[in-house]
C-alpha cells in the first residue's frame, strides 16, 4: 500500500511544483530603481558575477529586458518581488483548473486511506501536504523562507550537472559511462562586523572532497572597481572567464583547457567600464591540489562597436607561472568522462617558468555570436631553451527561437528566454592544439564539434554534443567520435 500511495503522491507533487514554477516566471519583476539595496541585493550584483546576470539593466545596452524571466540569485541586480495573481490575470483560470484537478487527486487518496482505516498512512498524507506546500516556494525565494539564511542576508546557490559520454573507438572506447560533472553549493553575503566588504564561499562536492571552487572577500567601488582576497579564477581568457552556466558547449576548447589555469589563493582585481575593463591576478598555490607556485596574470578587453543589436569584443591575456621546476601541458579531448590525455606533454623538470599569451575577437549580431581565440605558450628552461606550443579555436551559435546573448563585463553571458517551451540554440566549434616543440612531442589534436542545446525560463538546461576527433600523439593516431549529453540545474 505504502508504494502504490508514494505512487499517487509523486505526480501530485510534479504537477503542483510545475504550476508553482510558472507562476513564478510570469509575475517576477525586478525592484524599483530607487530602493535601496540591501546586503542581500548587493551581495547577488558584486559578488557572484561569473553566473548568468536575468539581465542588463541598460536599455542602450538590451533593450526590452526590463522584465526579466529567468530566476536566479546570482543574476539579479535587485531583489525581485512577485506580483498577487489577480482572478482576472490569464493564467488564473489554467492555474484554478490545476488545484482543482490536484484536489480531487487529494480527495481520492484521503477516501481510499479513510476506507483502509490506516493512521501511518493518513499521517503520511498530512506531511506530503506540507511538503506541497514548501514545493509552491519559487526555488529563488526559498532562501527567504528558512529563518537561518533570512535573517542573515545569505544568499544560497549552487548547480547539479549529469553527463553521459559514449566513445566510439580507440583507447577512449571502454570509458563510456555517466558522470557527475559538478556538484556545487555555496554561500554568499555582506560581512556583518566588516562594512562595504562581502563574501562568497563556493564547495565542490563532486568528488565527495569538499574542494574550494570561489572563496573570497571582496570590496566593490563604482569607481575604482572590485578587489578580491581569497581563492578565485586566474585572470586569463575569454572562455576562462565564462561560466559553465553559459559556455555553448558542454566543455571548454582544447587549447583553454590546455593553457588556462582554474582557481588560485591570491589577490585580483577587475574594473568594467562601458566599453574596455581589466582583470588582474595575482596568485599563489591550489589549495585543492597543493600545486604549482607563485604567478600572475591579466586580462583586458575593447569594444570598438557596441549597440542595441551587436558588439564587437577584442582582448588579450598574459599569464606567467613559476613551475618549480616541473612543466605540463595536456588536457582532455573536451570530454570529462575520460581521465585519458590524448595530447600530453608529460612532465619537463628543467623548466623554471610557464608563460601563456591569448588573443580574443569576438562579437554577437542579434541572435547569432561568435568567439575565437588564439594561444602561444612558452616554457623558459633552466638551460636557456625555450620551447612554443600554441592553439586555437573558434566557435559560433546561434539560437533558432530568437534570444540574445547578454555581453557583460568582457564575456557573453545566456539569454532571457522567451518563451514558456524554452530556447533552442545551435553552436559549431573548430578548435586545434599543437604540443609539439623540439624535444617534446606531446602531439597534436584537431576536434570539430557541433552542440543543441535547450534552455528553460528558469533553472535548467540540456545539452548534446557531437564531436569528431583527429590526433596524434602518445597513443598514436587516434579518430573516434564522442557523442555527449548534459543535464544542467542551476540556481
Amino acid at each position: 500500500m505504502t508504494g502504490s500511495l508514494f505512487n499517487l503522491l509523486f505526480p501530485l507533487l510534479a504537477v503542483t511544483t510545475f504550476q508553482q514554477a510558472v507562476i513564478a516566471a510570469e509575475t517576477v519583476k525586478p525592484a524599483p530603481d530607487d530602493r535601496a539595496l540591501t546586503s542581500q541585493q548587493q551581495g547577488m550584483q558584486d559578488h557572484l558575477n561569473d553566473a548568468i546576470p536575468a539581465a542588463d539593466r541598460s536599455q542602450e545596452q538590451n533593450p526590452g529586458l526590463e522584465n526579466p524571466r529567468i530566476v536566479v540569485p546570482e543574476n539579479l541586480e535587485q531583489m525581485p518581488q512577485v506580483e498577487v495573481v489577480t482572478p482576472d490575470h490569464p493564467l488564473a483560470k489554467g492555474i484554478r483548473e490545476g488545484q482543482t484537478y490536484i484536489a480531487d487527486i487529494k480527495d481520492g487518496l484521503r477516501q481510499q486511506l479513510d476506507d483502509e482505516q490506516d493512521p501511518d498512512e493518513s499521517r503520511l498524507l498530512e506531511k506530503t501536504d506540507e511538503l506541497m506546500h514548501f514545493s509552491r516556494l519559487p526555488l529563488t525565494y526559498i532562501q527567504e523562507h528558512v529563518p537561518f539564511l533570512t535573517k542573515r542576508n545569505i544568499i544560497f546557490f549552487g548547480r547539479f550537472e549529469l553527463d553521459y559520454a559514449k566513445y566510439t573507438s580507440g583507447v577512449l572506447e571502454d570509458d563510456s559511462g555517466f558522470l557527475i560533472r559538478r556538484f556545487r553549493l555555496g554561500l554568499a553575503g555582506q560581512v556583518r562586523f566588516w562594512a562595504g566588504w562581502n563574501y562568497k564561499l563556493e564547495f565542490d562536492l563532486t568528488d565527495g572532497e569538499n574542494t574550494l571552487a570561489d572563496a573570497y572577500l571582496s570590496w566593490h567601488s563604482g569607481k575604482w572597481g572590485t578587489i578580491r582576497i581569497g581563492n578565485q579564477k586566474v585572470a586569463q581568457t575569454l572562455s576562462g572567464q565564462t561560466s559553465s552556466v553559459s559556455i555553448p558547449f558542454m566543455e571548454r576548447p582544447l587549447p583553454v583547457l590546455a593553457f588556462t589555469l582554474q582557481r588560485r589563493l591570491g589577490v585580483g582585481w577587475d574594473v568594467h567600464r562601458k566599453k574596455i575593463g581589466a582583470n588582474i591576478t595575482v596568485f599563489g598555490v591550489d589549495p585543492n591540489e597543493d600545486i604549482g607556485s607563485d604567478g600572475y596574470a591579466a586580462r583586458f578587453y575593447y569594444n570598438p562597436t557596441r549597440s542595441n543589436t551587436h558588439v564587437l569584443h577584442i582582448g588579450g591575456s598574459w599569464m606567467q607561472l613559476s613551475t618549480d621546476d616541473d612543466a605540463r601541458f595536456g588536457t582532455r579531448p573536451e570530454s570529462h568522462k575520460t581521465d585519458i590525455h590524448l595530447v600530453d606533454t608529460g612532465i619537463f623538470s628543467d623548466v623554471g617558468t610557464s608563460t601563456a599569451l591569448g588573443f580574443e575577437l569576438a562579437g554577437a549580431r542579434g541572435p547569432v555570436t561568435f568567439r575565437s581565440e588564439f594561444y602561444r605558450a612558452e616554457w623558459s628552461g633552466s638551460d636557456s631553451t625555450n620551447r612554443r606550443f600554441k592553439g586555437w579555436y573558434a566557435e559560433a551559435s546561434w539560437f533558432l527561437t530568437g534570444e540574445q546573448a547578454h555581453y557583460r563585463e568582457g564575456k557573453f553571458i545566456r539569454p532571457n528566454v522567451i518563451s514558456k517551451k524554452g530556447a533552442w540554440e545551435l553552436a559549431l566549434r573548430f578548435s586545434n592544439l599543437n604540443l609539439n616543440d623540439q624535444d617534446v612531442e606531446g602531439g597534436k589534436q584537431d576536434n570539430l564539434g557541433f552542440a543543441v542545446n535547450w534552455y528553460s525560463q528558469t533553472h535548467w538546461r540540456l545539452m548534446g554534443n557531437l564531436i569528431k576527433v583527429k590526433s596524434d600523439g602518445p597513443f598514436g593516431e587516434q579518430n573516434p567520435w564522442i557523442v555527449q549529453l548534459r543535464a544542467q540545474y542551476y540556481f
